[in-house]
């Protein structure tokens, strides 16, 4: 067992600091924490007690980060960890400690099913580039499942600080399709205006407001996919927490204009496996859709990887929805979803471009009051949209012809997953998503 003051425990309880001191520094904006000066000290130290109202000292900081060197590995108490733990997107050390087990847990069955064998990474890390010296970890730590554990954890950190002294955090923010996630609102010290309206936007559509007296919520997700539900006073965003569905592989899931109540699973066997690009409508048609009315199909890929969200380029061949009952815009909308934020354009006929969307991160633009026309293109027949992104410098192209091109300031980080969603039936002929540094190739491409 570990003493509270941490002089004498186990590997484990280090890896966890290890992986939460990686996460504090990458929260900070500086995950190479071996580079900090003792002004950055300082300055974490500022940042923890205006989010916590909790202080921890530079001089402790540095002894948790390795730069004070101790006889043996230092492992703060508890009320600290807790204070890195909020730091992060946490309630407390103990969910932190919770999630990423089940993070490893996951990982492991993720592992057995596919029946791969980890390639140790962090062994080949130059000596100059190691955080912290590490004689004290386990030798399978070495391992990919470092690197892994990490990425993994990101799945749950919120990605908004919580201000007005109120805070968002789901319960059970990892599941599958379907998931009924429990949000707990949370005053973390007195509001001085007892008058503001909070809501939260479960980032599906659906909404609630929030009834002072209250402090837990259920929503019932019925699509997989990367939801970011925002707190919002006065309509101000305030905090977010996230909520992360899986899939094995592609899945198509349809519903219907101005009905909110049911989401319809279409069971379709190798989607996009050996010629297999569209839903048909009878296909919809069995699984529930009316689709003689407006429907909507989309496919949805939604699983952690590697990839770069900031840096990388996905190309895909669509074919819109021919003329039919309930399709008179044609419209394909393509969804990158990150670890903070997402990046989604739609594509219509040009006469419909009042009703697109575009967002990609913090740029966010829309058909109702801003000239989005580069987006209106008839693909009927079929065309190629391509999203490029180069150190936030992002670039959409229609034909091979680009349309726009921006700048944006908050990083997606690692891609969780990807939608592309029609207006009726629509074919997706090819798709394929890089990292444009190292060449990884998302898995879904075809």
């Amino acid at each position: 067992m570990i003493t509270e003051n941490g002089q004498v425990g186990k590997a484990d309880f280090f890896y966890q600091l290890e992986v939460c001191c990686q996460r504090v520094g990458e929260t900070y904006g500086q995950p190479d924490w071996s580079q900090w000066t003792n002004s950055d000290y300082v300055s974490l130290s500022h940042i923890l007690f205006r989010k916590t109202r909790v202080r921890i000292s530079p001089n402790t900081l540095k002894r948790i980060f390795g730069k004070i060197k101790t006889d043996s590995r230092y492992y703060p108490q508890k009320a600290t960890r807790d204070v890195l733990a909020s730091y992060i997107g946490h309630p407390d050390w103990e969910h932190f400690v919770q999630v990423q087990d089940w993070s490893e847990r996951q990982a492991e069955q993720k592992a057995d099913e596919r029946s791969v064998t980890l390639i140790p990474v962090v062994s080949e890390t130059p000596a100059h580039k190691r955080h912290i010296p590490q004689p004290w970890l386990k030798p399978t730590l070495f391992g990919g499942a470092i690197l892994l554990a990490i990425l993994l954890f990101v799945w749950i950190r919120p990605t908004a600080e919580p201000m007005d002294g109120v805070q968002l955090v789901c319960r059970n923010p990892l599941g599958e399709n379907p998931h009924s996630a429990v949000f707990e609102f949370r005053r973390t010290k007195p509001v001085m205006d007892e008058t503001a309206t909070y809501t939260i936007h479960f980032g599906d559509g659906k909404r609630v407001q929030v009834n002072p007296t209250d402090s837990l919520y259920t929503h019932y997700y019925e699509r997989p996919g990367r939801y970011f539900a925002i707190l919002k006073r006065n309509e101000r965003r305030v905090d977010t927490a996230t909520v992360y569905l899986q899939t094995k592989g592609w899945s198509a899931t349809a519903d219907m204009m101005h009905d909110t109540t049911r989401v319809y699973p279409v069971d379709v066997q190798n989607l996009f496996v050996n010629g297999r690009h569209r839903v048909s409508a009878l296909e919809a048609a069995h699984a529930g859709v009316d689709t003689n009315r407006t429907f909507f199909m989309q496919f949805i890929n939604s699983h952690l990887t590697d990839i770069d969200g900031d840096n990388f380029e996905l190309t895909t061949h669509v074919k819109t929805s021919p003329d039919r009952a309930g399709v008179r815009c044609s419209q394909v909308g393509v969804a990158v979803w990150g670890e903070s934020s997402q990046h989604t354009f739609d594509v219509m006929k040009p006469g419909c471009v009042h009703w697109i969307d575009l967002q990609l991160s913090d740029v966010s633009k829309n058909g109702s009051r801003d000239d989005l026309s580069f987006l209106g293109a008839d693909l009927r027949s079929g065309g190629t949209l391509t999203l490029n992104v180069i150190d936030r410098q992002a670039r959409i192209f229609i034909n091979n012809r680009k349309v726009y091109e921006t700048h944006y300031t908050k990083p997606l980080k690692r891609v969780y997953g990807v939608r592309i969603r029609f207006s009726g039936v629509g074919t997706v002929n090819s798709f394929v998503l890089k990292d444009l540094k190292t060449g990884k190739v998302f898995d879904g491409s075809f």
